[in-house]
């Protein structure tokens, strides 16, 4: 039940997170109509509503894989969070790259280099950043444990 919970709540940000950034990329290239991707993606559809719509189910698929692996991979507290965090990002970008491409969102053979570098970058931070709370917590509970407040 709970990973349905977080499938729904996944495709929710994903689509919200979706709508504003193809909004703002919308309002940056000073568009006279919304456009959910890129120019090559909405040029596979018939009309502009149709690329929303294909466009909102790949957001909602991306939150979907973001929401869901996050739930199933980081509530395992048995594993460190650097195993964690490895694990996550092979999930991850498995499931999400082919989604991406999918999405025109770039040239496979002109950026994927760069996409997977990209990718690395943001799982290190994430890393570093969950090491951090770890600390915090652990310092935390330790200082709880020698009643210093």
């Amino acid at each position: 039940m709970k990973v349905i919970l977080h499938a729904i709540s996944g495709a929710v940000i994903g689509i919200t997170v979706g709508f504003m950034m193809a909004l703002f990329f919308s309002v940056l290239n000073q568009t006279a109509i919304f456009m959910p991707s890129t120019p090559e993606f909405v040029a596979r559809f018939s009309n502009n509503l149709m690329a929303t719509i294909a466009s909102a189910g790949l957001w909602a698929l991306m939150g979907i894989v973001f929401d869901v692996t996050s739930y199933l991979i980081f509530e395992r507290s048995q594993w460190s969070i650097t195993h964690q965090t490895i694990v996550h990002f092979l999930v991850t970008y498995a499931c999400f790259t082919p989604l991406a491409i999918i999405a025109d969102w770039f040239p496979v053979q002109h950026y994927f280099l760069s996409y997977t570098l990209e990718f690395v970058i943001i799982y290190i931070i994430m890393w570093f950043i969950s090491m951090q709370i770890a600390k915090a917590k652990v310092r935390r509970l330790n200082q709880l444990l020698n009643g210093k407040e």
